[in-house]
């Protein structure tokens, strides 16, 4: 009889930690995937300011998110 409460104590304290754990985890997933959104979202602005796309390829222009053969980005991608 001890040890049936025994194993059913060990057993329910293994059961928070593994739910304890899920939960953190997952916090800590969230906040790091919020974290690179608002790092692209800070790099955007400044990419969008001096860039210039050319052609048609598979690189990602980042002023539109179009396919383009070349990316030009800084101050010698002024071509006008």
């Amino acid at each position: 009889m001890r040890n049936m409460k025994k194993e059913i104590l060990l057993v329910a304290l293994f059961s928070v930690v593994a739910v304890a754990s899920l939960r953190l985890d997952s916090k800590r997933e969230n906040s790091d995937s919020l974290t690179l959104e608002n790092i692209e979202a800070l790099a955007t602005d400044e990419l969008k300011q001096n860039t210039k796309c050319f052609g048609s390829g598979s690189v990602d222009c980042p002023k539109d998110q179009v396919k383009v053969y070349f990316v030009s980005i800084g101050k010698y991608a002024k071509f006008d």
